[in-house]
């Protein structure tokens, strides 16, 4: 009698960065039960991939986890798989980085759980081709992907059994097709029905299908800690799967030891299904959800699937600006590294970098991904550290000035450092891209743009539903009360020291829903650079027949910098201005963001009394503001000529596994220049303690 052989696998993973109780619960609802229930199964063979972000804090926190775990190994029930450490997403990173992690997950399972790694989980399974070739060379034979790249390839259903060879330059490697119908159906419907499923599958002769998902769909995602083991879904499962005389488990290497490939494939670029949606862009992914809805209203939409398929991974970066700078901020750091060959033995210089590019923060899709600041703030915590070390091998000078196009623009950017800041400047508005304290390790100014997202139309449209065992694709977003009223886009992005010129009457509300707002930051600035042992001067112009105004930018050894404003009483104008008016007709606005992580503990100093900043306020005819960060244990100081400010939390709307919900993204503080002065003139400093 022939049988279903299933390879069953999971794979778990909790970022770089994220909050302790966040690994705690995902450990005690998650990962801790499922592989204690898989002990008591011997009969159930799986494979198992951990990232090493997940690993690390096992390690320190829950060694009992890695004693079951090497038990399972030992006996032969469980096949650890390997990957990049960090759990990067391979193509958005260099070569030398992706050997480098695989390397060191591979040395990893050698060492604890003395097996031959074999296989490679490939981060969300973002496919290129070439990495057939750059697994081959870290000496693994296998992958998974989903049956989505096989469809694009021009595979039927009927063909997504076995495995496949695919090769780059010659060097091969097997891939095994993730089964989506069994993505979908387990855990989300009956044991007795996913074994059904499974037999169903049979053939004449023995047949091999595969699942390999999410761990965290087996307790952490909504609802299903109760599904699979207070009614004991995943018990029921896998005695079943012991019982069975019809389906067996094997494990990857058996599989290949077993079966012959099924043949040759080539698949193109791709991911599982949703993330090709959630890069689409919202208007593109509307006219994307209207043909295949248009498809299935005409019963046609089976026939023609496999020819639909939404976008390309890396457009993320040009979805999201802010995120391509930290992409390209990363992969430029990493070229600076990777060429230094006297680095290879420094551990710590890579451990940063890598751990930099664990890829959460540098997507976003039914989780919150890149909208989460703390996410991103270990991305920019590792980076500057990483720089650190570099610049301390390499002996940095005191003051140093750089040249580079880091967000590939066509701009370059002006890149200054001293021992205390790092600071990036666009020749795009004379704005500020990045202000990273080296000692604390912060990002100052690791802001977010807010755009709209294509789930915002279900909140305008209060879409609910009761589905209470749903998959994480179609849990319900829930709304919190009056979020629709957050849902505002901007028209710049949200860097700081950038220009605008202002209407008289401008309120706070007409500022964050940007109306009297006219910003310079999309204007090149033309630009000269001084510089001497103690100082470096960046002189920006602004000249036109409309525009007149020099920005002048002093950067020396403290951690901070200076920057001062000469307008010339011709006319200015700015994009959306009549020519005729005059500077006399508008304030000027300078705006900073602040990517302060929490506003429970953010305060303004003023008089010896300390003043919540968790609200819109409005301070008229001030000459300095100091802002305390009690979390992080840091004080911003303003030092100015008299100015009127606004100082307001901005908001982003995002979607989660838990549903819509309203994300803190930084302080927005906007100085008002009365329009009577010709001169203004700003410093910002900061300094620990409190």
């Amino acid at each position: 009698m022939s049988k279903v052989y299933f390879l069953f696998g999971v794979h778990n993973h909790q970022p770089t960065g994220n909050f302790s109780h966040i690994f705690e619960q995902a450990y005690q609802r998650c990962y801790f039960p499922f592989i204690s229930l898989l002990e008591k199964f011997p009969k159930v063979k799986f494979s198992l991939h951990n990232s090493g972000c997940l690993y690390d804090w096992i390690k320190e926190f829950k060694k009992e986890y890695m004693q079951i775990l090497k038990k399972l190994v030992k006996r032969g029930q469980a096949e650890v798989v390997s990957g990049g450490y960090y759990e990067p997403i391979l193509p958005l990173i260099s070569d030398e980085d992706k050997i480098g992690q695989i390397h060191m997950m591979n040395e990893f399972i050698r060492k604890e759980f003395n097996s031959k790694p074999r296989g490679i989980w490939t981060t969300e399974r973002v496919w290129e081709p070439y990495l057939a070739r750059i697994i081959n060379a870290c000496g693994l034979k296998y992958t998974f992907l989903d049956d989505t790249h096989f469809r694009f390839a021009g595979l039927q259903e009927e063909e997504f059994f076995g495995y496949y060879t695919t090769e780059d330059e010659g060097k091969p490697l097997f891939i095994f097709p993730i089964s989506k119908t069994l993505r979908y159906k387990i855990p989300f419907s009956e044991p007795q029905e996913a074994i059904d499923i499974l037999n169903g599958f049979a053939r004449k002769q023995d047949v091999l299908v595969t699942l390999f998902d999410d761990g965290e769909k087996f307790g952490l995602w909504p609802h299903t800690y109760e599904w699979v083991y207070e009614k004991e879904w995943l018990k029921k499962f896998l005695s079943l799967l012991g019982e069975s005389r019809s389906i067996e488990t094997i494990t990857p290497h058996e599989a290949i030891e077993k079966f012959s490939s099924t043949g040759i494939v080539y698949l193109p670029t791709a991911s599982y299904e949703e993330m090709g949606e959630w890069v689409l862009k919202p208007q593109v992914r509307s006219n994307y959800e209207a043909l295949r809805n248009f498809l299935k209203e005409n019963n046609r939409f089976k026939e023609f699937k496999d020819f639909i398929r939404g976008g390309f991974f890396r457009n993320f970066m040009s979805k999201y600006s802010r995120l391509n700078y930290m992409h390209k901020r990363m992969l430029s750091l990493s070229r600076k590294i990777n060429r230094e060959t006297t680095f290879k033995k420094d551990k710590k210089i890579f451990i940063n970098l890598w751990k930099s590019q664990t890829n959460c923060g540098y997507w976003h899709g039914i989780f919150g991904g890149f909208y989460l600041g703390h996410i991103r703030a270990a991305i920019y915590e590792h980076l500057i550290k990483a720089e650190n070390l570099l610049d301390k091998k390499i002996s940095q000078k005191e003051l140093v000035i750089e040249e580079e196009d880091i967000d590939l623009d066509g701009c370059k950017e002006i890149i200054l450092k001293n021992k205390s800041v790092v600071c990036c400047f666009s020749q795009k508005g004379g704005a500020l891209l990045e202000c990273s304290l080296r000692g604390e390790a912060i990002n100052l100014f690791n802001t977010i743009t807010r755009q709209k997202e294509s789930y915002h139309k279900e909140i305008r449209e209060n879409v609910t539903t009761k589905n209470e065992i749903a998959t994480i694709h179609d849990v319900v977003k829930q709304k919190e009360k009056d979020l629709d009223r957050f849902l505002i886009y901007d028209r710049y992005e949200r860097l700081s020291l950038i220009d605008h010129l202002l209407e008289k009457d401008l309120t706070i509300d007409d500022f964050n829903h940007q109306q009297g707002v006219y910003t310079l930051s999309d204007k090149v600035y033309d630009l000269s650079k001084k510089r001497d042992k103690k100082e470096i001067i960046l002189n920006y112009s602004c000249s036109s027949d409309d525009l007149n105004f020099f920005k002048k930018i002093r950067f020396s050894s403290s951690c901070g910098f200076c920057v001062e404003y000469v307008f010339n009483k011709s006319s200015l104008c700015a994009q959306g201005l009549d020519k005729k008016n005059t500077l006399n007709n508008y304030n000027f606005g300078i705006e900073f963001n602040l990517s302060l992580p929490s506003l429970e503990h953010i305060f303004k100093k003023d008089k010896g009394e300390r003043i919540s900043l968790n609200q819109a306020r409005a301070y008229k005819d001030s000459r300095t503001l100091t802002i305390i960060d009690r979390y992080k244990k840091i004080n911003l100081e303003f030092k100015f000529d008299s100015a009127d400010i606004f100082s307001l939390p901005l908001y982003s709307v995002s979607s989660s596994e838990s549903g819509f919900e309203k994300v803190y993204q930084q302080l927005t503080i906007l100085f008002i220049v009365r329009n009577k002065r010709d001169r203004f003139g700003l410093s910002f400093n900061s300094h620990s303690g409190l």
